[in-house]
C-alpha cells in the first residue's frame, strides 16, 4: 500500500481508472520531509473507488485539524475512524504515523490509524514544536493489507550502525 519504488527491473504496468500513490521524500541535514498525492489513472473515479479517496482525503484533513496542541493521538484515530463510517470504508490496520525527530523518522509516540484490541499505542498529548509523519490509508474492504509478490525496496538507515563508505561523495 506504501513505500514502494520500483527498480529498474520491475515491470509495473499502470491501467485505466487505477487507483496510484505517488511519494516523494528527501533527507536534509538528518530531518525528513515526505510528500505524497493520489491520482487516478485516466483522471475519473467512481463508485468505491471516488468513496475510499474521498475518504482518504477528509480524514487526512480531520486528522490535520486534530493535530494541535493539548490534542491527543486518540483524538485523530477518532476523527479517522469517523470520517470512514460516513463515506462506508474502513481505515487500515497496522498502519502508523510517528512523531519525527532529526535523524528519527519513526519515533516511539505515534498515532494509529485503526485500533484494534491487539493493536494500540499509548496516549500522549501533542506540545509546540511536534512534527508528525501522517499516514492515512483507507480501503473499500476489512481494513486489512495484503501480501503482494512485489518486493520492498525502500530502505531505513540503522543509527547505531557505521557504514564504512568508501567514496568522500559517498560519506
Amino acid at each position: 500500500m506504501g513505500h514502494f519504488s520500483p527498480i529498474p527491473d520491475d515491470d509495473v504496468k499502470l491501467v485505466n481508472e487505477q487507483l496510484v500513490k505517488i511519494e516523494l521524500g528527501a533527507h536534509i541535514d538528518g530531518y525528513a520531509a515526505q510528500a505524497a498525492h493520489t491520482i487516478v489513472i485516466g483522471g475519473k473515479s467512481k463508485d468505491k473507488q471516488a468513496d475510499v479517496v474521498l475518504a482518504a482525503y477528509n480524514a487526512f484533513q480531520a486528522a490535520t485539524r486534530t493535530i494541535k496542541v493539548g490534542g491527543t493521538n486518540q483524538e485523530v484515530t477518532a476523527n479517522i475512524a469517523a470520517v470512514c463510517e460516513e463515506f462506508k470504508v474502513n481505515p487500515v490496520e497496522g498502519v502508523l504515523s510517528h512523531k519525527t525527530k532529526k535523524h528519527l523518522i519513526d519515533g516511539n509516540e505515534c498515532i494509529i490509524n485503526k485500533e484494534t484490541p491487539e493493536q494500540r499505542v499509548e496516549d500522549w498529548e501533542f506540545a509546540p514544536g511536534d512534527v508528525i509523519g501522517l499516514d492515512v490509508y483507507v480501503s473499500t474492504g476489512e481494513g486489512m493489507g495484503k501480501e503482494s509478490e512485489l518486493r520492498t525496496t525502500v530502505y531505513k538507515r540503522e543509527m547505531d550502525v557505521q557504514y564504512q563508505l568508501k567514496s568522500n561523495k559517498a560519506r
